[in-house]
């Protein structure tokens, strides 16, 4: 792959997020990489180690930046759009956490190319591509809005969300799937309400999320047709009041086929009564009722995969 040598004048300072122990080290090793990478183009990025500076210190040090990678996973990316939403500054992303469903957006096949393709932009070889987020605005809490890339999920999935955060980091993806085994004695249907210009749902359901990527829990292809550029949030509830009747379709569930106990629709507003507390990104955002918003085109994210 041809890569420019001559760095464009805007992209120098280059700031590189990580934290060393995320995925298992893989953190470390790959920042050490990208890096030995843009010193061979001419390149001086800056590390910026999270396990070693406040969130306050990252926000200063992103707000100066000309272009940001994030080396790790969903839930470093989350603290990062925080700070790049709205702005023009760049972002890249280099997979290395338990998950990486932002980063499978990308198409790219392999880490390699994606180390590739942010040196190419760096040098001018290829553009960065506008995408949405989400933005919530929960009715019990007085403090900012919040804001989410990925998947907003409250009930089952909420329930497994927060169970394999509590679990060691060493397990990897994994974290998901025992939090999911954990998860069951719980699993149960709980009152919803789900209203937009499009939708209106209001019953009981076992698990609910409005999305702006195609996965969840490192692969899980809940919502295959969710696209984070065209403004518009993928809502899917998985509704019901008897379990034992919806349990035959957990396959077709968990990836995101037809089954006669799915709510779907497309939404850019949505307006969401629980008393569940929702996660996003594998952060929890809030408890009970919230409204969300797509911002499109918020973030300028650096493409993973080669986008000639």
């Amino acid at each position: 792959m041809s890569i420019l040598m001559v760095p464009p004048a805007e992209y120098q300072r280059i700031h590189l997020v990580f934290h060393p122990n995320s995925g298992k080290g893989l953190g470390a090793r790959r920042v050490a990489e990208l890096e030995t990478l843009l010193f061979s183009l001419g390149l001086r990025p800056r590390r910026l180690d999270t396990s070693k500076i406040s969130g306050s210190e990252l926000g200063e040090a992103l707000g100066q930046a000309d272009a940001v990678v994030v080396i790790g996973g969903d839930g470093l990316i989350h603290h990062v759009i925080t700070h790049l939403a709205r702005t023009r500054t760049p972002m890249g992303i280099v997979p290395a956490g338990s998950g990486n469903d932002t980063w499978r957006m990308s198409s790219a096949r392999t880490v390699e190319q994606t180390i590739q393709n942010i040196a190419r932009f760096l040098t001018g070889g290829i553009e960065a591509k506008p995408v949405d987020l989400l933005e919530l605005k929960f009715a019990n809490q007085d403090s900012q809005a919040k804001l989410a890339i990925g998947a907003v999920s409250w009930g089952f999935e909420g329930l497994v969300n927060g169970r394999a955060n509590k679990l060691p980091r060493s397990l990897g993806a994994l974290r998901y799937l025992v939090g999911l085994v954990l998860s069951l004695p719980k699993l149960q249907a709980r009152r919803t309400v789900v209203h937009s210009e499009e939708f209106d749902f209001r019953g009981q359901v076992y698990a609910a999320s409005i999305a702006n990527i195609r996965s969840l829990g490192g692969g899980i292809t809940l919502f295959p047709q969710a696209d984070y550029t065209d403004g518009l949030a993928d809502i899917s509830l998985v509704s019901g009041n008897r379990l034992i009747k919806v349990l035959p379709y957990v396959g077709h569930i968990l990836s995101g086929r037809k089954h006669p106990y799915r709510e779907i629709a497309r939404s850019s507003q949505v307006n969401v009564q629980t008393a569940e507390a929702s996660y996003a990104d594998g952060e929890l955002l809030g408890r009970g009722d919230f409204e969300l918003s797509v911002l499109q085109h918020a973030l300028s994210l650096i493409p993973g995969a080669d986008s000639r």
